[in-house]
């Protein structure tokens, strides 16, 4: 597994439905989402900004033995760096140092890139808006690499040797929306290169310190942190354990600043602030405008509005900013999830089965498919996007109300039931009504859904299935195979590095032999299920596979 996340190393997170356009109180939100989501030892920060003034509200703790969290605790906010780093490339071009179009080969040694490499066609622009077809993460990354602190050891030796041996077949999706930390950690190496000063150093003069942002900082290495924000330093959490603070050398730009809801509050603001220096002001424009598929400079743009998640080994983070209105949400965690578990709580018997129903959030009306089973799991489907299934941490049916909470997108359904319904609201940073009717049997909808993501038959195989990538010292993982109808769902986990499933996009399952893939993270794996009722393969991630032997259960299992 290459991946202290379900999207592949991290530094984005992405919500399985929508971030809503309707707020509550951020102190009310703050402490409802802690209750709901964090470990006693978890915080949360939400900063939310309207009328000219920015409002902020907070719950839990820098650590299990630490002081509460407030809007001046830092927090690593992983991908949000994106953002900043395209806006030092909009700087970059308003000052006449580069254009969007030059190619990265202007910008790097001269001799690094053999003359006929096809890295000499990638642009600048190809880095920001994630268009280049580079891949998520580098081939070598995990050469010499420390699993809780996955990027240090990267260098820029390392990523220069990477992209000297960079091949045609190399290429994901090129000219095509493919996300990469590669690409804009490049993008930041370059901008280096082109201003002659490291990333923290251009951060801070650029942005930070114009716009008052004076507790953030890049935490390139360790030993980078300043003695006198320690004590602020949120620790990071997953699965409710305590990890290490996350270091990206040569990728800084990808993911490495620290900062503060403050300072986020005051980053928001300068968008449309007269105190912002014109010279930024204008960089934060460009960046702002859009480029190519509704990706602007590293900015992901919807409407009105521009967006960023972020997520390192041990935090999560949310930017939301609409320009016209002026407004913005900013949420920061240091947690990942709660510990890998499932609580059902009450007599599930009369709300077995499927129950359907749209969330209209305006413009964005998702079909929702609710399977709940009499022992009590919950599990959601959202047509939609995909119709993977993601399985509630917690569900409780008490008193002819349900709570059912989905911890790995931090949202949570509670209803009554009313006759055949479910009446009841939809929160995922705000609170949306959401009504499901139970279904006389499972829906078409969600059948078709699951048939485009799985085929053959896998009765069989339906229950839980567990092994170690390269053998018992290698990482932990769990396949978790349903039968639903004529098809199936399948989810992958890895509970050494996160709680949080990883949607399977594809499998296959004839004569024996399994087939699946994990397009966000670039993952396959191969199987034949042999005499021992075992599924021996490969698993595929990166430039060599590792050996995968599955062992099926009926419980879910734990690492022996």
């Amino acid at each position: 597994m290459k991946s202290n996340d379900p999207t592949g190393r991290f530094l984005c997170a992405v919500l399985f439905l929508v971030t809503q356009i309707l707020h509550a109180d951020p102190a009310a939100e703050a402490e409802a989402h802690h209750r709901s989501f964090q470990t006693d030892g978890e915080g949360i920060v939400i900063a939310e900004i309207a009328d000219a003034a920015a409002t902020f509200g907070h719950a839990g703790k820098l650590r299990a033995e630490g002081t509460a969290v407030d809007a001046d605790t830092l927090f690593e906010i992983g991908s949000i760096t994106k953002v900043f780093t395209g806006i030092l490339l909009a700087d970059a071009v308003r000052r006449g140092d580069a254009t969007l179009e030059d190619s990265i080969a202007k910008h790097l040694p001269t001799d690094l890139l053999p003359v006929d490499s096809v890295l000499r066609e990638v642009t600048l622009l190809d880095l920001a808006t994630h268009t280049s077809g580079l891949p998520r993460l580098p081939s070598n990354l995990d050469e010499g690499a420390v699993p809780l602190d996955p990027y240090a050891h990267y260098s820029t030796e390392k990523l220069y040797a990477y992209l000297k041996g960079f091949r045609p077949g190399d290429f994901e999706s090129r000219g095509k929306m493919s996300y990469s930390n590669l690409g804009v950690g490049l993008l930041g190496h370059l901008l280096e290169r082109i201003s002659g000063k490291p990333y923290e150093n251009l951060a801070r003069e650029t942005i930070f310190e114009p716009l008052g942002m004076k507790d953030s900082f890049v935490l390139r290495r360790p030993g980078d942190l300043p003695a006198d924000r320690a004590g602020r330093f949120a620790a990071g959490h997953s699965g409710g354990r305590e990890v290490p603070h996350w270091h990206l050398d040569a990728l800084a730009g990808a993911g490495a600043i620290v900062s503060t809801a403050r300072d986020l509050a005051r980053f928001a603001e300068g968008h449309w602030s007269e105190k912002t220096p014109p010279e930024l002001r204008s960089a934060m424009e460009l960046a702002a405008q859009p480029q190519r598929n509704d990706v602007g400079l590293c900015w992901l743009i919807g409407g009105s509005g521009l967006s960023h998640d972020g997520g390192t080994g041990g935090f999560r983070s949310e930017m939301r900013l609409s320009l016209p209105d002026k407004t913005a949400t900013i949420r920061l965690m240091n947690g990942t999830g709660p510990v890998a578990s499932s609580e059902s709580v009450g007599d599930f018997t009369n709300l077995s089965g499927f129950w359907e129903g749209t969330l209209d959030a305006g413009k964005v009306k998702l079909r929702q498919v609710f399977r709940i089973s009499e022992s009590g799991r919950v599990v959601l489907h959202s047509l939609d996007q995909g119709g993977a299934g993601l399985p509630a941490d917690k569900a409780i049916f008490e008193n002819g109300t349900l709570r059912a909470v989905f911890s790995g997108i931090g949202g949570s359904f509670e209803a009554k039931v009313e006759g055949d319904s479910l009446v009841g609201v939809w929160k995922q940073g705000g609170e949306l009504p959401l009504t499901l009717v139970r279904a006389a049997s499972l829906p078409s909808a969600l059948e078709e859904a699951l048939a485009k993501r799985i085929t053959g038959d896998v009765s069989e195989l339906s229950g839980w299935w567990s092994g170690y990538l390269g053998g018992k010292s290698g990482l932990f993982v769990i396949l978790e195979i349903e039968s639903i109808g004529k098809t199936g769902d399948a989810r992958l986990y890895s509970p050494d590095q996160t709680p949080e499933p990883f949607p399977v996009t594809s499998l296959s399952y004839m004569d024996g032999q399994l087939k699946l893939g994990i397009t966000p993270i670039g993952a396959a794996f191969a199987a034949k299920w042999d005499e021992d009722a075992k599924l021996a393969g490969a698993w595929k991630q990166g430039p060599l596979p590792l050996p995968l032997t599955l062992t099926k259960s009926v419980e879910r299992p734990s690492r022996e």
